[in-house]
This record gives structure tokens, C-alpha cells and sequence, in this order.
């Protein structure tokens, strides 16, 4: 059966040339598909970790700033593993220009203080961040800001695009006094260490600081500076601390809660799952997307390469004649037909291995990086590690096997199910 197989498969060039380009393409679809569902699912796990292993404290007034200095004892609570200050405000740009395009409300009563102006979210660890850990944000170009990073800022790709900036490069900002909008601090300049990409929900007041191509991130310490903030005070938005497992987390809030600050009338402390929700929801959509595909690419193949193996089969009559009559079985000559196809379809691991991972971005960059999506396409891809690439090929090309197995026995059938002595009379 072998040896015949082989013999099949290198006599038969044509023929043989045309399946190994239909099963590198099932084959290079399904791994595609494969590894997205994995990746999906590992950043699902660690999305759901992520949401249930911080809690923020903010003031009742969501808008509301507080001096962090009121929570001292916080950094005493041995459930907590990190603390993460924030502030987030606006800043006027004083070299370069907001991106204007994308605002859906348009207003004809900004004062000019409150033109030209972007987001600035200030945090002592930006990898924390929830739209970067959730996947809406992602590095395109450069790093992230590091711990002891100072004077340093991330910038969004159309900003950075509109203002022909470049890793390296350095913008002026003057931060705006969030008691006195129309007061403005001095100029202060940051260096740009990464470019970002991804769309995050937005919130549209007719500032061009409602855009996420207006969204800039830079460490806490120099934002204070900037902000040139008075006395010890140290101004945040939100204080988002850290456990290491969901159980830690709960035990860390009851803790937080008797801490002797005002509760009942200033401050609310609540877990980070609803800044995950969207998150979550967007990738369980592309997740359903793409098991509908893979199932469609199981059925089109199986379908495509039966059809394409009745017609073949049927040329081949007199060869199955032939064996049936020198009493060679009908099951060794399904597996003969298994056989061929099992040695077509290895060299086009290798070709898959290539093609899938280009089906792979065109997939992602098509579905992911939409405009409703709150998944970025480089959280998914970056997400696959190369162990991860393996197991999905290894197991694309097991169910490819079982497409192989089912189309041939499909088509054998057809002719199989009759007798020998139809078969050799039909030769004749």
C-alpha cells in the first residue's frame, strides 16, 4: 500500500501538485483560525485575572481629584501588592496640533483655552493600565514607559502621523490646572519613547481631547511637576492597588474600608470589571466569528476535496479493478488512497506554517482592528508565543488528517459498495 501510494504520488505530478495546493490552503486556514482561538482564549483568562485582581478608589464625584497622601496606610495591607497612582487631566499642545477628524459633536462655544487640547493619563506603572492590559491599547513602535522613566510620554500613531513625530522626538505640553481650566502651567517638555495604536470608547464633548488620537500617557512623577502641584500634595483620580488572586482581592477591599477616611460622603472603592466588560465582550464576538469560520473551512474542505477525489476515483477504475480482482482488499485500498494523501499533505506543513501566519495578520487586521472593536489585533498575534504556533499547527493538521480520512472514505464508497465482479465488468 505504501509503496503504491508513493508510486501514485510521484508518477502523478498534476494531479498530486493540485491537492497539495488544496490541502496547504485547508491546512495554512485552520491553523490561522486555531491560533486565534488560542490566543483568545489566554487573553480572555488573563483579562478575566486581570478584572478580578484589582479595585479602584476614586472620589464619589468621578471627576473628582484627591490627594493621595490620605491613603498612607494602604501600603501596610499585606494583601496588596502594588499600588498604582493616577491622575488624569488635559494638557494645550504648544508645538504640534490635536488630530480634529473623528468628532462627532461639533461646538461653536469653546473657549479658546480649551482648543488644541489632548488627554493626559499620568500613572506610576502605564503597563498596568487598563487599556493597555486589556488589549485596547497596544505598543506599535518603541517601549513602554518603565518604572524609573522621567520627562517620557506615549503618543497615539495618528497623532504622531498628523505631526510627523517619531520615536525620540520631543513635544511641549502646558498642563491645565483641573480647579482653573483657564489657568495654564508653564510649558514642559517630554521626550516620546513609544507610539501606540488601538481606539478606546470614546466620550464626545466636542473637545479634541475626547479622541483616543489625543490620548497621551507619561509617568506620575513628571505630570506632578508639570502640574506644579503645591506643597506635598499629590493629586490623583483614581488609586488602583493589586492582588495576586481574586481571594486576596476581597480580603484586600474589607481592609481598605476601614481605613479612617470618609467613605460615606467622598470615596467609593470598586473592582476594575466593568473596565474589562467591553474588552471581554469584543473578543468572545471575534472568538464566535471565528468558530463559525473554522467549521465552514472543515465543511468546504471536506466537500472540495471529495468532490475533486469522486472524479479522480472514477479514472481510476480499472486500477481498483485490478486490485480487487489479484484479491487485494477493499480496506487496503481505501488506505492506499489515505496514504497518498497523508504524503501530499506533509510538505505542506512547512508551506502552511508561512501562509497561515500571513492568513493570520490579514484575519486579524480585517476583523480585530475594526472600528467598534476593543480588541487590538497586535494583543491576539503578540499573544501567540511559539510553543502556542506548534500545538495549533500540530492540531490543525490532525483535524486536516480527518478531513483526509472522511473525504476518501466518502468517495471510495462509491464505487466500493459494489461488487468486484460490477466493477471489472464496467471495465470491460
Amino acid at each position: 500500500m505504501v509503496k503504491n501510494a508513493i508510486a501514485y504520488v510521484l508518477r502523478k505530478k498534476n494531479r498530486t501538485f493540485i491537492v497539495f495546493i488544496i490541502l496547504t490552503v485547508v491546512l495554512s486556514c485552520l491553523y490561522a483560525c486555531l491560533n486565534i482561538l488560542k490566543s483568545g482564549t489566554s487573553l480572555e483568562k488573563s483579562l478575566y485575572k486581570s478584572s478580578n485582581s484589582s479595585s479602584t478608589i476614586s472620589k464619589k464625584d468621578s471627576q473628582g481629584y484627591f490627594d493621595k497622601n490620605e491613603f498612607k496606610g494602604i501600603n501596610d495591607i499585606k494583601e496588596i501588592e502594588e499600588v498604582v497612582s493616577q491622575y488624569e487631566g488635559l494638557a494645550r499642545l504648544s508645538n504640534t496640533n490635536a488630530v480634529d477628524s473623528g468628532q462627532q459633536i461639533t461646538r461653536d462655544d469653546i473657549p479658546s483655552y480649551l482648543k488644541n487640547v489632548v488627554s493626559i493619563q499620568a500613572t506610576s506603572n502605564v503597563k498596568r493600565n487598563v487599556l493597555f492590559n486589556s488589549g485596547v491599547f497596544a505598543i506599535k513602535e518603541g517601549r513602554n514607559i518603565e518604572k524609573n522613566d522621567k520627562d517620557k510620554i506615549l503618543v497615539h500613531e495618528e497623532f504622531a502621523e498628523k505631526n510627523k513625530l517619531k520615536v525620540g522626538d520631543k513635544i511641549s505640553l502646558e498642563f491645565v490646572d483641573p480647579n482653573q481650566t483657564d489657568k495654564s502651567n508653564k510649558k514642559y517638555e517630554f521626550e516620546i519613547v513609544g507610539i501606540f495604536s488601538g481606539k478606546k470608547q470614546e466620550k464626545q464633548t466636542g473637545l479634541t481631547s475626547d479622541l483616543s488620537e489625543n490620548t497621551m500617557f507619561t509617568d506620575y512623577d513628571s505630570a506632578q511637576k508639570a502640574l506644579n502641584v503645591e506643597g506635598n500634595k499629590q493629586l490623583v483620580n483614581k488609586l488602583t492597588f493589586f492582588s495576586g488572586t481574586p481571594e486576596n482581592m476581597d480580603e484586600a477591599i474589607n481592609k481598605v474600608k476601614k481605613l479612617n477616611v470618609d467613605w460615606e460622603k467622598s470615596y467609593t472603592v470598586d473592582k476594575e470589571a466593568n473596565a474589562f466588560k467591553d474588552a471581554l465582550e469584543s473578543l468572545n464576538g471575534v472568538k464566535h466569528i471565528i468558530r463559525i469560520m473554522t467549521f465552514a473551512i472543515m465543511i468546504g474542505g471536506s466537500v472540495v476535496l471529495s468532490l475533486i477525489l469522486i472524479l479522480w476515483l472514477r479514472e481510476r477504475i480499472y486500477e481498483i479493478g485490478i486490485f480487487l480482482s489479484i484479491g487485494t482488499s477493499k480496506i487496503q485500498i481505501i488506505m492506499q488512497f489515505i496514504f497518498e494523501l497523508i504524503f501530499i499533505s506533509i510538505p505542506s506543513i512547512i508551506s502552511s506554517l508561512f501562509l497561515g501566519n500571513v492568513l493570520l495578520k490579514v484575519i486579524v487586521d480585517g476583523f480585530i482592528n475594526s472600528e467598534d472593536s476593543m480588541i487590538s489585533g497586535g494583543s491576539l498575534i503578540n499573544n501567540s508565543g511559539f510553543m502556542l504556533n506548534i500545538v495549533a499547527l500540530g492540531q490543525s493538521y490532525l483535524i486536516l488528517i480527518s478531513i483526509i480520512v472522511l473525504s476518501v472514505v466518502f468517495a471510495s464508497s462509491l464505487i466500493l459498495i459494489k461488487k468486484p465482479k460490477e466493477i471489472l465488468s464496467k471495465i470491460s
